[in-house]
């Protein structure tokens, strides 16, 4: 059995970096190196931009699409139920196992599936094709984002996080953005309320391409990070070794206090898309509100990510800080989501529902079109948050942040069931609207002990893998 001790010199900076200077070349982030971090964020994040970034701009939409929302959602119980299981306890071994290059391929080829069962129910109205791809989708969603996961949060330094995380999630994002953009180009004179044909094939094609874009990355221990360190060892991990590490980290209480805050991240998805945008508008101006949606993320993440890599702060303080900014916006947004509630009421016809268009309803349209907007980059920062703290628990180590990964994204499958759920029974829409901002207040306040416990812990501590250590004249690969 592997014996565990410290990293040692493959996961310490070489000895050729200053001791002084390690915290400024952490602060850099190398683009010349294909086996650099950064290179293999971009690579992921083009997968990301083909499969779940196109299946988001058909979320986005509204119903996948269709103007019966109720299947889309009911698919999305099927693919969320079947993917809380798997993303704790079969994509994290899957990953550390095979590794991240089969582990995203397999992951994306479901995508595929999926919008050609939504073209398939445009013609046949088969609801039994869309749930039955939506719940092969769960498990190639669990194998995509667990991996993806470790990649993103266990390839950079603490300084580089924040960073790549808006570095991936503005290539993911545009997927949606411009998925979103394709749909309202084929659809600028459709009446229907549904999408065309057209537009399924397009996004099964731009799928395609995003897995055949896993072939591009490389294993874990060929990732050279800035400060000369491997991304991970170069032994293979056993399964058992997988299970028991996976066990360990729900014992951890720091878990427990993000679990509210991990269920919210993908909570709201179905207020906002099928309440809110498949309910009011057009579907030119569902898929237009669509891609501003995604817009609305990739500047956001950014601007944020910049934010938690500040180098004017130490990692407590900017954990601090960036839990009590996502707490500020969230109340403002939902705040405005509120009024927009009020116009809304059942006595009242200030929003029709399916009529409020871009074009036709002229400044009436402003208010819905903003909240929406700004519904994007509430959840971008609160994404870009719920990565950063990954990234702080697993210690710059992929396996673990594989982990950690997947404990995240069972518990946000949990919340999005329960969410998709509620929407299918058709729930009234303040009372989905009620729970839906009291659950991000739960979870914020659930999260306090977490902020509280926040340090300012160096890169590399707390890895306790066993590590190879680098060949002699490998470390300047």
């Amino acid at each position: 059995m592997h014996s565990k001790t410290k990293a040692v010199e493959s996961t310490e900076p070489s000895q050729d970096v200053a001791a002084g200077e390690v915290d400024n070349v952490s602060h850099k982030i190398c683009y010349s190196r294909y086996n650099s971090p950064f290179w293999q964020i971009v690579i992921v994040s083009f997968v990301a931009f083909g499969c779940p970034g196109m299946y988001n701009a058909l979320s986005g939409i509204g119903g996948g699409g269709q103007l019966d929302t109720t299947t889309q959602a009911k698919g999305h119980i099927a693919l969320a139920s079947v993917s809380a299981a798997g993303n704790l306890f079969v994509a994290p071994v899957v990953t550390n196992v095979l590794g991240p290059k089969w582990t995203i391929l397999i992951g994306g080829l479901p995508y595929v599936l999926y919008a050609g069962s939504l073209l398939a129910y445009s013609h046949t109205g088969n609801q039994g094709f869309v749930i039955g791809s939506s719940a092969l989708l769960g498990i190639g969603a669990s194998l995509l984002w667990i991996a993806q996961g470790s990649i993103m949060t266990g390839y950079p330094l603490p300084q580089q996080q924040g960073r790549m995380i808006g570095i991936f999630w503005i290539i993911f994002n545009l997927g949606g953005f411009l998925g979103s953009m394709i749909s309202f180009g084929l659809n600028f004179h459709s009446t229907s309320g549904t999408v065309s044909d057209s537009t399924y094939i397009a996004f099964m094609c731009i799928m395609a391409a995003g897995c055949a874009c896993s072939l591009g990355l490389l294993k874990p221990y060929n990732v050279i990070r800035e400060d000369k360190s491997r991304a991970a060892p170069q032994r293979a991990p056993r399964v058992w070794d997988e299970f028991l590490g996976v066990m360990r980290i729900l014992k951890d209480w720091r878990v427990v206090s993000l679990i509210p805050f991990w269920m919210a991240a993908n909570y709201a998805y179905n207020y906002q898309q099928n309440t809110f945008n498949a309910k009011l508008f057009t579907i030119r101006t569902r898929s237009f509100n669509g891609g501003m949606y995604w817009l609305a993320q990739m500047v956001s993440s950014y601007l944020f990510g910049l934010f938690l890599d500040n180098k004017f702060m130490n990692r407590r303080m900017r954990g601090i800080w960036g839990f009590v900014i996502t707490a500020v916006i969230s109340m403002a947004v939902w705040s405005g989501g509120l009024a927009a509630q009020l116009k809304r009421a059942p006595n009242s016809d200030y929003y029709p529902l399916n009529e409020m268009d871009l074009i036709t309803s002229g400044s009436k349209y402003a208010g819905p079109f903003l909240l929406y907007f700004f519904y994007g980059s509430f959840d971008a920062v609160w994404q870009t948050l719920v990565y950063w703290t990954i990234g702080y628990l697993s210690h710059e180590s992929p396996e673990q942040a594989a982990r950690y990964v997947g404990a995240f994204k069972c518990m946000e499958a949990v919340g999005s069931a329960i969410a998709s759920k509620v929407n299918s029974d058709k729930t009234n829409y303040n009372i989905e609207f009620a729970v839906d901002w009291a659950f991000i207040v739960f979870a914020l306040i659930w999260a306090i002990p977490f902020v509280l416990s926040i340090r300012d812990a160096p890169a590399h501590e707390g890895q306790e893998t066993e590590y190879v250590a680098q060949p002699k004249g490998e470390e300047q690969l």
